[in-house]
């Protein structure tokens, strides 16, 4: 019998390994038990290894959750500490001796003495005082659409947050849109109707003819600024039936008539030929002052077609579906007509005495040490923003500002 320590494999110089030796003169049913055993040991490790790994992915999401608590921590009270910053910002600015803080402290006198009202309106019956100051509140409007726009230079941030403060209206359409939703609930409330007659309530029908004509265009697929989604899901939250049918068909009807792209800009090439110039609107006025009298009666629908090309011209620069195309732009460019800008695109410079003006360089106060310094203690020195002694206010909600004074060429007012 050959020993252990001469065997090899023929055809093999080289001796084989003590372990396989060993294996090749145990019997079979002894090296079977012993592959189980080694293959049992190998699951174990593997369930013990994934184990481990589940312990370290829960012991990873629960540092991550202790971190974003910390973190969520610290945001708020950074976003508290910069709302006390703006805060002391508002009041600083107020205190100082200039114009607009004492036209701000007019509006809040005015304020105090009407039932809380900011519009200021004003009549033939009111006092200069008073036109003086709903003129400046106008100002404040339109100075808040060149800001909403990129233009920052005509209001301070601490003059916006200090007008906010007082509940200044910016939009006096979104506000007197909100104040007819609210009479028309109570109406239907008391009536069970949404349909008002003009005898009734001329004001609430008017509201109600021009938000159901809206709706009307806005299914026809034509842009409608002044009905937004929201405003509709406003008025759908107190069941109002639009019943729009009759309006889409008195709305057809009369597109046709205005927008007869062809018959109407050959009116409008007869009458530039004949006056120089394309604005209709101001013959119109002379002539219904009784100053002179169109060659042709047609040149008085030219106003109601002026106004549909502007609207058409407004949803096609915004990719709305429109009855105008690029060709029949530049055909009234051609003419000299005068296009609106969509609201999305920045207003330019007026270069009014406003815009000329030098900033005053404004020495920055110690506020902005304090600010460091607690800033400092929550240990998220990191992630402070520049400070400036504009703090930036977030926008209002709404994307889109409207001309609160808008209105057709043929006098009615745009606003719903």
């Amino acid at each position: 019998m050959t020993s252990p320590q001469s065997h090899s494999t023929p055809g093999s110089r080289e001796p084989i390994d003590t372990l396989t030796r060993y294996l090749l003169i145990l019997p079979q049913d002894v090296l079977n038990s012993a592959l189980v055993t080694t293959s049992e040991h190998e699951v174990q490790i593997a369930k013990d290894a994934l184990k481990a790994t589940e312990r370290g992915i829960e012991e990873a999401y629960e540092r991550n959750r202790i971190a974003k608590a910390t973190h969520d921590g610290l945001v708020i009270k950074l976003s508290n500490l910069k709302a006390q910053f703006r805060e002391q910002i508002m009041e600083d600015g107020l205190k100082e001796s200039n114009r607009w803080n004492e036209m701000y402290y007019k509006l809040l006198q005015w304020k105090e003495s009407n039932d809380g009202d900011v519009l200021v309106p004003v009549d033939k019956d009111s006092d200069e005082d008073t036109k003086k100051l709903s003129r400046w509140v106008i100002n404040q409007r339109s100075a808040y659409k060149y800001f909403m726009n990129g233009d920052t230079k005509h209001i301070k941030d601490h003059r916006i947050d200090a007008l906010n403060k007082i509940g200044f209206v910016w939009c006096v359409a979104d506000h007197v849109f909100q104040a007819n939703v609210e009479e028309l609930k109570q109406y239907h409330a008391e009536n069970n109707t949404f349909d008002i007659s003009l005898k009734e309530n001329k004001k609430l029908s008017a509201f109600v003819s021009r938000v159901r004509s809206a709706y009307a265009n806005k299914q026809d697929g034509r842009a409608q600024h002044d009905l937004t989604d929201e405003k509709i899901a406003q008025l759908d939250a107190i069941g109002f039936k639009w019943d729009f049918k009759k309006s889409r068909r008195k709305r057809k009807e009369s597109t046709s008539t205005a927008f007869d792209f062809d018959t109407q800009i050959a009116l409008l090439e007869e009458f530039k030929a004949e006056h120089g110039h394309t604005k209709v609107n101001k013959l119109i006025k002379e002539w219904q002052k009784g100053n002179g009298e169109p060659s042709k009666k047609e040149y008085r629908r030219l106003p109601v077609f002026l106004t549909f090309a502007r609207k058409e011209y407004i949803s096609f620069a915004e990719g709305q579906p429109s009855l105008i195309d690029a060709e029949k732009i530049k055909a009234l460019t051609d003419l000299g007509l005068e296009w609106k800008q969509p609201a999305h695109v920045p207003r330019k410079n007026t270069g009014g005495e406003a815009s000329r003006k030098k900033k005053p360089k404004i020495e920055v106060s110690s506020h902005d040490q304090e600010f460091a310094a607690a800033a400092a203690e929550l240990d998220v020195e990191a992630e402070l923003p520049p400070l400036a002694v504009n703090v930036h206010v977030p926008a209002l909600p709404s994307p889109h500002i409207p001309n609160d004074d808008a209105k057709f060429d043929d006098g009615r007012s745009t606003m719903i």
